[in-house]
């Protein structure tokens, strides 16, 4: 019988290997827009009379 760590081991490694081509796929053009235009409104968000916490 296999101990649980090893089933816990080898279902992440599983699950990473099931992902890793999902991070290699590219956005689509859409997401790229919309995250373009996000970035813009953060900038655009400055409070009034202060300096900007980074």
């Amino acid at each position: 019988m296999k101990s649980k760590d090893d089933m816990q081991q080898r279902l992440g490694l599983g699950l990473k290997n099931m992902y890793l081509s999902v991070l290699d796929e590219p956005l689509p053009d859409d997401m790229l827009a919309l995250l373009d235009e996000l970035d813009v409104d953060d900038g655009d968000e400055s409070e009034p009379g202060g300096s900007d916490p980074a």
